[in-house]
């Protein structure tokens, strides 16, 4: 029966919140599996718990789990050499080194490359995904040296298709998504329909969370064995002691600096640690955090930026170490410290408050544009006493966008912001939208500044757009929350369009 109302301390749990909250640390969801149970299901508004979320690079554990699938149905053993699986598509004198490249470095990120190459240039490619892995000089030995890299991982995915007939997606349905539950997910192809296995997989939070109930439950699922026997063991193995993802030059991922510390290792396509905590792990705060000795799972998403989300995983360990250890619980204070959690988890989810605004009710107008760095071509304005809609045309097309005045609009759009999107670039993203009307600084009318709000659904992004209209045109200013890149795009002109 004590076993039955044995919950976590949560204690550390709020700290962990608080901490998150201080350092603007933007929560989307988490989820906190422990002893069988969910012990805390929190999500903030808007990305409700029904809405996939972008993984980025937690997709890579995706992947090598598609690999274990193969490698138990023997399609491919991990000592395969990689040249092998790319007939016709090598450079035409192949160096010793890439020769000497095993299906297991590339598990384990031991390439040998002396750089790593991220989803966000290798997306901007039309073609050639694969070759720009080939074609990249292998400076050392296979084996050795721990270098990140995203296309690593797509090559994996390229591997098992090659071997399947199938891309990973396809592949892991059956064997993977539809035992666990798993029906809502998205997962991105190249140009030539492999599937990216470095990055590009979306789905909902408590997916995610199954995926890492199952790798705890030593890949048994209700009962029935899911994962090949054995591979949880070896994906979660520290195969390479001290990992360190390398510094991110806004083209690649470098060498770390020499004397740069690394508190994780890395398995096969996980992060590990020396006491058996391994996690799949995505930028911006994404998170499937495996606890096997204290029989947890955290499942985190959020929109942290480049100088806080390194520090997540730690922070999730230590937090959750003591949540599920801690025995010397007060009553009193136990029950004071869920109150204060459930409070949290209810507050978050109340929709960002818009301030009351005027309204230039009636005013439209269009305007055009040189060639600039936003690629916006045109937009026009039509303001009505309740809304704004917004029509922009850049280099992907027309797009009109809904914006509630004191509400916000829910719909979809293809509008281009991959340029703050980490590269990503969706062909109907949902989205929020909302827009406030503001003053001029040193003017008294309100409406010639409007502020617009995109929140992505599916998405860490929020961008924020400032329209700043005069007699002539108007100025366009577009941010966005958190990005690899830059977080801003030089502010743009439009010359006002003209009656015919």
């Amino acid at each position: 029966m004590a076993s039955d109302r044995a919950t976590i301390d949560l204690r550390p749990v709020r700290a962990f919140l608080q901490e998150l909250a201080k350092r603007d640390m933007r929560l989307h969801s988490l989820l906190v599996h422990w002893r069988g149970r969910t012990m805390l299901d929190l999500w903030q508004w808007p990305h409700e718990p029904d809405l996939k979320h972008k993984l980025h690079s937690a997709t890579k554990s995706f992947t090598g789990t598609a690999v274990g699938f193969a490698e138990a149905e023997g399609l491919l053993g991990l000592d395969d050499p990689v040249v092998s699986f790319f007939d016709g598509r090598l450079p035409a004198v192949p160096s010793e080194n890439l020769s000497r490249m095993r299906v297991r470095d590339l598990l384990t990120m031991r390439t040998g490359h002396g750089r790593g190459l991220s989803g966000a240039t290798t997306r901007l490619r039309r073609t050639g995904w694969i070759e720009e892995f080939l074609e990249e000089p292998v400076a050392e030995l296979p084996g050795r040296r721990f270098m990140y890299s995203s296309t690593t991982s797509h090559v994996l995915s390229a591997i098992v298709q090659r071997v399947s007939g199938q891309p990973v997606d396809e592949y892991l349905r059956p064997r993977l998504f539809e035992p666990l539950g798993i029906t809502d997910f998205d997962w991105e192809r190249d140009p030539e329909g492999v599937a990216s296995g470095g990055n590009g997989l979306s789905m909902r939070p408590r997916d995610l969370l199954s995926f890492g109930v199952l790798y705890l439950q030593d890949g048994v699922w209700q009962g029935r064995r899911i994962l090949p026997n054995g591979w949880p063991q070896k994906a979660s193995t520290p195969h390479v002691r001290s990992a360190l993802s390398g510094a991110w030059n806004g083209q690649e991922l470098v060498p770390p600096a020499p004397d740069a510390v690394a508190d994780s290792g890395y398995g096969y396509q996980f992060w590990t640690t020396e006491d058996g905590i391994y996690n799949a792990s995505g930028i911006f705060g994404q998170e499937c955090m495996i606890f096997p000795e204290q029989d947890g799972v955290v499942v985190v998403t959020g929109a942290m930026g480049d100088d806080t989300y390194h520090d997540l995983p730690k922070m999730i360990r230590e937090t959750f170490r003591d949540a599920f250890d801690g025995t010397a619980r007060d009553q009193v204070s136990e029950a004071d410290e869920d109150d204060e959690v459930s409070q949290w988890v209810l507050r978050v989810r109340e929709p960002e408050p818009l301030r009351a605004s005027a309204c230039r009710s009636g005013f439209r107008e269009a305007y055009d544009f040189e060639p600039n760095e936003h690629g916006l071509r045109s937009l026009s304005v039509d303001v009505q006493a309740d809304s704004v809609l917004l029509v922009l045309e850049d280099e992907r097309g027309r797009h009109p966008i809904e914006h509630g005045i004191g509400d916000w609009v829910r719909q979809r759009t293809g509008v281009s912001v991959w340029r703050l999107h980490h590269s990503y670039q969706d062909a109907c993203a949902p989205i929020l939208a909302a827009a406030q009307w503001a003053a001029r600084p040193g003017h008294d009318a309100v409406g010639d500044v409007l502020c617009l709000t995109w929140h992505f659904l599916e998405a860490p992004f929020i961008d924020r757009l400032v329209l700043r209209f005069d007699v002539d045109g108007v100025t366009v200013e577009h941010e966005v929350n958190v990005n690899s890149g830059p977080t801003a795009l030089p502010a743009v002109r439009g010359i006002r369009r003209t009656s015919r």
